[in-house]
């Protein structure tokens, strides 16, 4: 599955396009407060799940998830990101209307979370993501969070602007 993000400032939303490899794709939408709770949980939950993490000092925690974050945006090189707003290769252009999202749940297994995204009557997208790829959703959805002027509050403090951006003393 793969997805492209941007933001509708007519509508004050971000739209969500995910699409399989049949380029069979679904538009979603979100709220600025679904959004908020959606990065902030994905932020608790990356910490929570951290095999280093949970087991160092809790003083350390938040600079040992802020380092794999920084490896998950910068450690190796990526292929052109689908997530960026924008015309990705192989986005379809047949899409059917939006859909707003209602809920999201977040199921994470040994290798992977599991996230649900569903409307008022069923399940709209499935994703299974990697650790570094949460991290890139999230980070992606911050900045874009960031440049709509929404002002979220982050609840993570490794998750503050300006705190990917890799620093050598």
């Amino acid at each position: 599955m793969r997805l492209r993000f941007a933001y509708s400032e007519t509508e004050d939303r971000f739209s969500l396009i995910a699409w399989d490899a049949e380029r069979e794709g679904i538009h979603a939408v979100m709220t600025r407060r679904l959004t908020n709770r959606l990065v902030n949980g994905l932020a608790h939950l990356l910490e929570q799940s951290s095999p280093i993490a949970s087991t160092a000092p809790a003083d350390l925690r938040d600079d040992i998830i802020l380092l794999e974050h920084q490896d998950a945006l910068y450690g190796q090189r990526q292929a052109p990101s689908s997530n960026q707003s924008g015309t990705a290769e192989g986005t379809p252009t047949n899409l059917p209307a939006s859909r707003l999202v209602h809920s999201i749940s977040v199921n994470i297994t040994p290798r992977t979370f599991e996230v649900l995204l569903r409307d008022a009557q069923s399940p709209l997208i499935r994703l299974s993501l990697t650790r570094p790829e949460v991290h890139r959703v999230v980070e992606s959805l911050s900045q874009r969070a960031q440049a709509a002027g929404w002002n979220m509050s982050v609840e993570a403090a490794w998750l503050e602007p300006g705190q990917t951006q890799i620093v050598f003393n």
